[in-house]
Formats: structure tokens, C-alpha cells, sequence
């Protein structure tokens, strides 16, 4: 009894050792050579799996649910995860399936960037490292939260350089699960749309995305203006003295 629990419990460590090489020879994959497109990697493979029609939705989420978090762990753009999320289990479901792989695939690339390639990402991305270290060490679930309402910048390269900085990662990782939730939302929705040939959906998502982008500009500035205001209070402006 005691061999096969030891033969088990190698072959345990043995899966493990090699799931996680893998993620690490991606991951360093992506970060030497960036202009390889996942995207189009990735609508492949998806495209290519053959759903069942006996199969359960349970089982073809959670087959996308890992699929897209060791996607987006390597460079794949969320809303892309999102997309064919919702193209292939619908808006709600692929909206939850999405976020949660997004988030899974930040704590994966944060990991294996603090833990692994730190002294090859501060040599190659200082300026994104220092700026980045500035902004998020003070607040960081807020300020995280605000950065990932915003539709710009590179999600990889952010976690990656996140993983190398001081912040923490529970703060940095539940703050972008709760700030993914609405670009999800919105191209998972355009992903069912698509899938179902409703314009309703379609335009829907557009209208939700014009929205949250006015209310993340919104919040942005208000931090900015607190920010300003905080300042000014913490260095008050010396009263001058009459001239005699």
C-alpha cells in the first residue's frame, strides 16, 4: 500500500514538474519572441475542438476555462479569451469562464515572472518596471482595479512586470478578477452575439463598452484630482509676507 502511494505521489510531482516547465518555456517563448500571434493561434485550436453534442456544458467550460487561462498566462489577449468564450458557451457563462481564466492566467504569469525570469525582466523592461513599482505601491487593489478597466496597454507584459515589483500578489490578482469583470462582460456578450447572428447583443456590447469606458475616465480623473488634492494639502503653499 505504502509503494503505491509512493509511485502516486510521484507521478503527482512528476505532472506537476512538467506542467510547469511547460508554462515556463511558454511564457519565456513570449517574452523573447512578442510579435507571435496568439490570437490567431489560438481561434485555430478552439475552432478545431470537435464539441460533442452529447457533452455537458460543464465539460466544455471547464475545457475552455483551462485552455484560455494557460492562453492568457501566455500572451493572449483577454478580450479575445472573452470572445471565444462567448461564441462558444454564451454571454453569462462565458463571461464567468473568461474573467476567472484571465485571472488565473495573471496569477500564472505573475508567479513564474517573480519567481523565475526576475533579473532577465528588469534588464529588459526597466523603465515599464520603475513606473509601474511607483504607481501600484501605495493602493495597490484600487489602483490595480483602475488600470484594468482601462482597454489599453498589454495585459502580459503588465503581469509580467507586476510579478517583479514589491507589490502583493492577492491584492494585485483579486483587484484584476474584479476589474476584468466588465470587458468580459462586453466581449462576451459580442462573442454570443456572433455566435447566435443577433445584432441586438452586438450592439449591446458596443453600448456597455462606451459606458465603461466613460465611467473608468471618469474614475481615473477623480484618483488624479484626490491625488492633486492630497498634495496640496500634504505641501501647503508659504504665505507671503507684506512688504514693509
Amino acid at each position: 500500500m505504502s509503494d503505491e502511494k509512493a509511485k502516486h505521489s510521484l507521478a503527482n510531482i512528476i505532472l506537476a514538474f512538467t506542467i510547469i516547465s511547460g508554462l515556463i518555456g511558454l511564457i519565456w517563448y513570449f517574452v523573447s519572441v512578442p510579435e507571435v500571434n496568439l490570437t490567431n493561434i489560438t481561434i485555430s485550436i478552439v475552432d478545431s475542438l470537435q464539441w460533442h453534442q452529447g457533452e455537458s456544458q460543464l465539460t466544455q467550460a471547464f475545457t475552455l476555462l483551462v485552455f484560455l487561462a494557460v492562453a492568457t498566462s501566455c500572451a493572449l489577449p483577454r478580450q479575445i479569451a472573452a470572445l471565444v468564450a462567448g461564441i462558444n458557451l454564451g454571454a453569462a457563462l462565458g463571461a464567468f469562464v473568461a474573467t476567472l481564466a484571465a485571472a488565473i492566467g495573471c496569477c500564472i504569469t505573475f508567479s513564474i515572472a517573480r519567481y523565475f525570469f526576475s533579473d532577465k525582466i528588469k534588464a529588459k523592461y526597466p523603465e515599464k518596471l520603475a513606473k509601474l513599482s511607483k504607481f501600484l505601491g501605495e493602493d495597490t487593489f484600487l489602483k490595480t482595479i483602475v488600470i484594468r478597466l482601462l482597454p489599453l496597454g498589454s495585459n502580459f507584459l503588465t503581469n509580467i512586470v507586476a510579478g517583479v515589483s514589491n507589490i502583493s500578489m492577492k491584492s494585485y490578482v483579486s483587484a484584476s478578477f474584479l476589474g476584468f469583470i466588465p470587458q468580459m462582460a462586453i466581449f462576451a456578450l459580442a462573442g454570443s452575439g456572433i455566435r447566435l447572428g443577433a445584432k441586438n447583443e452586438m450592439y449591446a456590447s458596443v453600448g456597455l463598452f462606451v459606458i465603461a469606458s466613460c465611467i473608468t475616465a471618469y474614475l481615473y480623473k477623480k484618483h488624479q484630482a484626490s491625488k492633486q488634492a492630497f498634495i496640496d494639502e500634504s505641501c501647503p503653499t508659504p504665505a507671503l509676507k507684506p512688504s514693509k
